[in-house]
């Protein structure tokens, strides 16, 4: 089994997503993606993958038609409680009509889960769904702020769920492997993760052989990226 379907379909971590779901910061993070897209009035967007839908439900009370791709069952039956259009699918496939789509999004660290190869499909299938001129928001972590301040361990609690985290970053495959260690009462879950870490300029790259053509690197306040920045936030255009 890949190691992401093990980790979403994994009780404790649902637990923790569903707990995220009326996180503080969500709003604030639905208005700076529209802002960072320049958004029109009715624009046509997806969210890739979408989760619970915890940032596509609110841009879709912000007036936008939203549209969803997720492969986790329990995830999409939350966004399509809360009314939002979802599709079961992996996202390196085209699951969507092409140009169909003024933006997407892709947020909060969810790409690098498959191998170069995979990472470059699902970065295609985006470019495929948007109409000329339409733009991706990518959110994501990179080499040229984490690597210089790496943390191998980290722990936290939500959702009633103690997380320890052990973080190795592999320099031959660039990856960073992390162990995350669940506890809920007296329920101990174990689970593995592999991340690709690209930098910007190798995610830049990347996107231009995926079909997309300008690109503008920001941080999470939208101010341009500088090594050090907590996220990185990369815009990227196809042709028009």
């Amino acid at each position: 089994m890949e190691w992401w379907r093990e980790m979403f379909e994994t009780p404790a971590w649902r637990s923790i997503q569903l707990a995220w779901e009326e996180a503080d910061d969500a709003d604030e993070v639905a208005a700076r993606a529209e802002r960072a897209l320049g958004l029109a009035p009715g624009a046509r967007v997806l969210d890739v993958p979408c989760g619970t839908g915890r940032i596509a439900t609110r841009l879709a009370r912000r007036g936008f038609a939203l549209v969803g791709i997720d492969a986790t069952a329990p995830f999409l039956d939350v966004a399509r409680g809360a009314g939002l259009p979802v599709i079961r699918g992996d996202m390196r496939t085209h699951v969507v009509r092409p140009n169909a789509f003024d933006a997407a999004i892709c947020l909060w660290g969810s790409f690098g889960y498959f191998d170069d190869a995979g990472n470059l499909a699902q970065a295609a299938a985006v470019a495929d769904a948007l109409a000329p001129g339409g733009r991706f928001l990518l959110d994501t972590i990179v080499a040229d702020s984490v690597l210089e301040r790496f943390q191998p361990t980290a722990s936290w609690t939500v959702g009633g769920v103690a997380v320890d985290e052990l973080r190795i970053y592999h320099e031959d495959t660039r990856r960073i492997e992390t162990t995350w260690t669940f506890v809920r009462g007296d329920e101990t879950v174990v689970r593995t993760t592999f991340v690709r870490l690209y930098s910007v300029a190798e995610l830049t790259d990347l996107l231009a052989t995926a079909g997309f053509a300008s690109f503008q690197a920001l941080d999470d306040d939208l101010a341009p990226f500088a090594p050090g920045a907590d996220r990185l936030w990369l815009l990227a255009t196809v042709p028009g």
